[in-house]
């Protein structure tokens, strides 16, 4: 069973979630991840990472779009550091959420089938 996080823990969370979102959209130039959205932030309690999953409608590279993101995370945990007012944020770490795809996966299948009725 899941642990329920303290109060103090979620609006970490959701102001981590928030301020990384509108860093993503103003300070990454790179042309290959512009229209990449942040879709889930996960903060892991034993190595003190923040997993930031991210995924974009628009066909690309997501190994690359990944290893593009990592490279700027040390900038953005800057900038994160700067607006937050906490001796420590742990480290970003991005992934690729293919949770997604799966999804789509499934809504197709279930298309195909209302088409077979």
């Amino acid at each position: 069973m899941k642990a329920l996080k303290s109060p103090a823990l979620s609006r970490f969370q959701t102001d981590f979630h928030r301020l990384l979102t509108t860093l993503l959209q103003r300070e990454v130039e790179d042309p290959m991840l512009m229209g990449i959205s942040l879709t889930r932030l996960d903060l892991t309690d034993a190595q003190g990472h923040a997993l930031a999953y991210v995924y974009s409608m628009m066909p690309v590279d997501e190994k690359e779009c990944v290893r593009r993101l990592n490279k700027l995370s040390p900038h953005l945990s800057h900038l994160l550091r700067k607006a937050m007012p906490k001796k420590r944020l742990p480290e970003l770490v991005f992934r690729w959420d293919d949770a997604l795809d799966k999804t789509h996966g499934v809504l197709d299948a279930m298309d195909a089938m209302q088409g077979i009725k």
